[in-house]
């Protein structure tokens, strides 16, 4: 039961805020607060401050102008403290992590009296590695076999990082930059920041020279003093991944808030995804024999390695062999491949692949077992020799000891593939989609599950103190289903849908004007949106049209009258930060502005008043056909007698149709219109259901 002293404690918070600011209760941020004390403050706990009850979990669906930043750290800071428990906010995008950090944080320490701490999270690759950067720095380290084994796209290249390498040695010795790669002058080109950046893999922590001086591990020390840490849900989920408690608090000591919270199930389907990609793979086993001998004729005897050496040279060869087997026997695949794609992608259907192919996986995976058997004593004498070192002779180790244990990772997140792909399901739970996709002369073949429910379950609701769910797009017209089913939410958790503070009727039209074509007629419907689109967006000072695909707003663009084209900036010609300014440029020099955008436009952009006052909709944003992971669920459930159309595509669809028309109004003195062109929503019986996800803006349907 939530104590009277915790509600004082908050309620005063709350109340010094407002009176602070000049700012007058909304009935939704209080019953957000309220919500969120009386989860957190009904937990029942032992003598240790373990929790022993349920109902843990409070998911709040609130939209912009809600405050939400503000309702869940008044509620929960105070009650996370009082527990003796750390509270971590993590969102799905890095501009509301930076908002929360650089703004809404600072704002709340200063006018609700809450004496608090707080540092923002993030995971290695976005800090300098001190270790790197000398290798870098002295061009003599083998590094390109580092790149290799991690990320073929980012080898090639000609140019010369030297000066940027030297500025961020010569910022960091002056106390400018503290190695994090956000908090640099500029932006750092991805090649430019790989080879000087590292992983958990290749980290070698506390042995490291630079280890006292590390730009990772001195903001983990920091993040281990807060009371408030902030992050994003990829690396909570990394951090359960390996058991919770790495990298951040473990989850038992935790009260997670999940900002942005609609994000949740699909980032961990994406984690706990693998592939293979076929011809990287065997390029990085043709170099291991190279890089090992490497090894033994600067280090000597390390783990046998001089020994083992032809044992592993074999088993390089013998890997090389079966992937070669794998090809051809995937080939044939190709000629059924989907030729509308991007790349030619071939889906076994319902996530079933034949026995023949399981059978020669089986035997990869084996062989690959092996030689990682083979290579596991290599990397475990690395590292006891280099703890054995001095600290002047430890040099070479610590440059070859991240290398060989890259190799290492590479074999193990094979290995999840080619179990997944050796495995057949169990045909009581959902399946792994897989697929191979061919794109140019290389093959990758991936696997991912298509639910997430019980991985969550277990990893984090089942261990969590607490958490907070929220965002403005959970529920279908205040049913909470589906998300609950998706993000594997227990049973006994508390649900709320809260009113918005936007007087929708008020603020808003929603247009579905008279049209000629039918979106399934992509050709006729893109010319027609082409056609209407000047007329619509002619009296509006900034727009926002939302496409559904690159191939309509690309065709769009084309067709469009060339004037009205002067005023449009489409996605993909500037950065979205770019674009953004640009468009409030032209708006604040007193001139029309579009913007042309896809998915993601329709969220996470802030374009308050004039800078967006019309937003169309060029289609209901249905899921597309063609994604190998919604394809095998949906094939799923149709098997077990459900319609995936009803039970997926048109939630979803409704989901992201809200998310798109929250980008008209911001504040509650915003006016706007929002046009969608797609009578589907008229002339389909789903239409009615997506209609009335929609927030009660004033209709006006032809």
């Amino acid at each position: 039961m939530l104590s009277d002293a915790l509600k004082l404690e908050i309620q005063g918070a709350y109340s010094r805020l407002l009176e602070s600011k000049g700012y007058s209760a909304r009935y939704c941020q209080r019953r957000m607060v309220a919500d969120i004390a009386n989860t957190l403050g009904n937990i029942e706990v032992n003598l240790d401050k373990e929790r022993v009850s349920d109902g843990h979990i409070c998911v709040v669906e609130a939209g912009t102008g809600t405050g939400k930043t503000v309702a869940y750290t008044v509620a929960a800071l105070p009650l996370a403290r009082a527990l003796g428990k750390r509270l971590v906010i993590a969102t799905a995008t890095v501009a509301l992590q930076e908002q929360i950090v650089l703004r809404d944080l600072p704002d709340i320490a200063a006018h609700t009296g809450i004496d608090f701490s707080f540092a923002i999270a993030k995971g290695r690759r976005r800090y300098l590695c001190l270790s790197r950067l000398d290798q870098a720095l002295a061009a003599e380290s083998p590094m390109n076999h580092t790149l290799a084994l991690y990320d073929n796209e980012l080898i090639a290249t000609d140019v010369s990082y030297g000066p940027l390498y030297e500025s961020m040695l010569k910022e960091l010795g002056r106390g400018n930059w503290n190695g994090e790669r956000d908090a640099w002058s500029e932006e750092v080109d991805d090649r430019a920041w790989f080879r000087v950046s590292t992983d958990h893999v290749q980290c070698t922590g506390r042995q490291c020279s630079h280890f006292r001086n590390c730009c990772f591990y001195r903001a983990r020390e920091q993040i281990h003093k807060v009371d408030c840490i902030v992050t994003n849900q990829d690396l909570v989920l990394s951090d359960l991944m390996m058991g919770g408690g790495a990298v951040l608090p473990a989850p038992e000591d935790t009260i997670y808030i999940f900002d942005e919270g609609h994000h949740l199930p699909d980032k961990a389907i994406s984690h706990f995804s693998s592939f293979v990609q076929l011809g990287t793979t065997q390029g990085w086993l043709e170099q291991i024999t190279q890089t090992l001998s490497q090894v033994t004729g600067e280090l000597g005897d390390v783990g046998g390695l001089p020994r083992t050496l032809p044992s592993i040279e074999d088993g390089v060869h013998e890997m090389l062999a079966r992937l070669d087997e794998v090809r051809r026997m995937i080939e044939p695949y190709r000629e059924e491949a989907d030729i509308d794609a991007e790349d030619r992608r071939y889906r076994f259907e319902r996530g079933e692949v034949p026995e023949e192919v399981r059978a020669l996986c089986a035997s990869v995976h084996e062989a690959s077992r092996r030689l990682m058997g083979r290579i596991e004593p290599v990397v475990a004498g690395i590292s006891d020799a280099m703890q054995d070192a001095p600290e002047l002779e430890r040099e070479p180790y610590e440059r070859w000891l991240p290398i060989v244990s890259a190799i290492q990772a590479r074999f193990t997140g094979a290995a999840e593939l080619w179990a997944s792909f050796m495995h057949p399901d169990n045909p009581a739970m959902p399946p792994m989609a897989r697929w191979i996709t061919f794109r140019g002369e290389d093959v990758m073949l991936s696997a991912s599950p298509v639910a997430v429910d019980e991985t969550l379950a277990e990893l984090l609701w089942s261990r969590c103190f607490g958490a907070i769910v929220t965002s403005a797009t959970l529920a279908v017209g205040g049913d909470f289903s589906r998300y609950e089913r998706r993000a594997g939410i227990p049973g006994g958790s508390h649900f709320n849908a809260l009113p918005s503070p936007f007087r929708f009727g008020e603020q808003a039209t929603l247009k579905v004007p008279r049209m000629m074509s039918d979106p399934r007629d992509a050709d006729a419907h893109t010319a027609e949106v082409a056609e209407l689109l000047p007329g619509i967006l002619a009296r509006c000072h900034g727009g926002l049209v939302l496409f559904t695909s690159w191939r309509q707003m690309l065709r769009v663009t084309e067709a469009i009258d060339p004037v009205f084209k002067e005023k449009v900036i489409s996605q993909g010609t500037l950065s979205k930060a770019a674009i953004i300014a640009e468009h409030k440029s032209r708006i604040d020099s007193g001139a029309q502005s579009i913007i042309f955008g896809l998915a993601s436009f329709a969220e996470g952009i802030d374009l308050p008043g004039i800078y967006c006052d019309h937003v169309v909709i060029a289609k209901i944003p249905f899921a597309v056909p063609d994604d190998p992971v919604g394809a095998t669920l949906s094939e799923w459930i149709e098997s077990r007698g459900g319609n995936s159309f009803q039970e997926i595509m048109v939630p979803d669809a409704a989901l992201r149709m809200v998310q798109a028309c929250g980008r008209l109004l911001r504040t509650e003195q915003d006016e706007g219109c929002i046009t969608i062109l797609d009578r589907r929503l008229v002339t389909q019986r789903y239409g009615s259901l997506i209609l009335k996800a929609l927030p009660p803006f004033k209709r006006d349907i032809a």
